[in-house]
């Protein structure tokens, strides 16, 4: 039976799901005034050399930037992975001209089939610390790891914990939760039919997705070839194949 812990299931539910992420992080962080004015589910952030793609993506009234990832697999959790994850955040959230002071806060939330961490906690805060003071070094970035597999604490996030993993929506605790996942498995008329659209409309995405990718391969191929021949400028160069001269001029630099 799908579970929120399921990627696709949980992408499908919170996919333009404001309430339930607001419901989500709220919990998460113990901010009740917490306000949710942005969500996106495989949100896709393009690097210099490997591609990224968020389970969810999220921002605050204050600009803070979220990225919730769900890990049913252990290695899928490595601490250099939130790391890189933040990273991409970060560039991507800071425009040119704009100084490093403005770079908004970041969290990067795993949330665990199993204690990756293996200290026996049901959540991990991470921070900065300088050493030698012992004093925090805030460069807001967090990292947090939710972890699935904790005993029955009484906590909220237990609770949280509990509904990631429930089947019945009405053993659910969280109402915004529970109604999403109710609607979804069919308890109301449209909810199967939103799963439906909500799937076609990923694959066409997807689909789409890697026609560009493979466009873009076939396109720097060509300007390789061209680059090697030494004929043509690098401006004719980024005129034929469609891509930027910027792209071009690196292209020469790897040769």
């Amino acid at each position: 039976m799908l579970t929120l812990m399921d990627n696709n299931f949980m992408n499908a539910a919170l996919s333009n799901n404001i309430p339930c992420v607001e419901e989500m992080l709220r919990v998460i962080l113990k901010k009740d005034d917490l306000v949710v004015k942005r969500v996106q589910t495989q949100k896709r952030l393009q690097g210099f050399s490997r591609s990224l793609c968020l389970d969810v993506y999220a921002e605050d009234s204050k600009g803070v930037r979220y990225n919730i990832e769900i890990q049913n697999a252990d290695d899928g959790a490595d601490p250099r992975r939130a790391r890189f994850h933040g990273a991409m955040i970060d560039v991507h959230s800071l425009k040119a001209g704009q100084k490093f002071s403005e770079l908004p806060e970041c969290y990067v939330i795993f949330i665990t089939r199993n204690d990756v961490l293996g200290l026996g906690r049901t959540i991990y805060t991470v921070h900065k610390y300088i050493d030698e003071v012992l004093e925090p070094f805030d460069d807001g970035s967090h990292t947090i790891y939710i972890n699935c597999s904790a005993e029955n604490d009484g906590s909220e996030i237990w609770k949280l914990i509990h509904d990631l993993q429930c089947t019945d929506a009405e053993e659910m605790y969280f109402p915004r939760l529970a109604e999403r996942v109710s609607f979804l498995k069919g308890a109301e008329e449209g909810g199967c039919e939103s799963m439906d659209n909500y799937f076609e409309e990923w694959k066409n995405k997807e689909v789409q997705a890697a026609e560009k990718r493979t466009a873009k391969r076939s396109a720097e191929s060509i300007a390789r070839k061209c680059l090697e021949i030494g004929k043509m400028t690098l401006e004719d160069i980024a005129m034929a194949t469609g891509l930027t001269l910027k792209r071009v001029q690196r292209l020469a630099e790897t040769l």
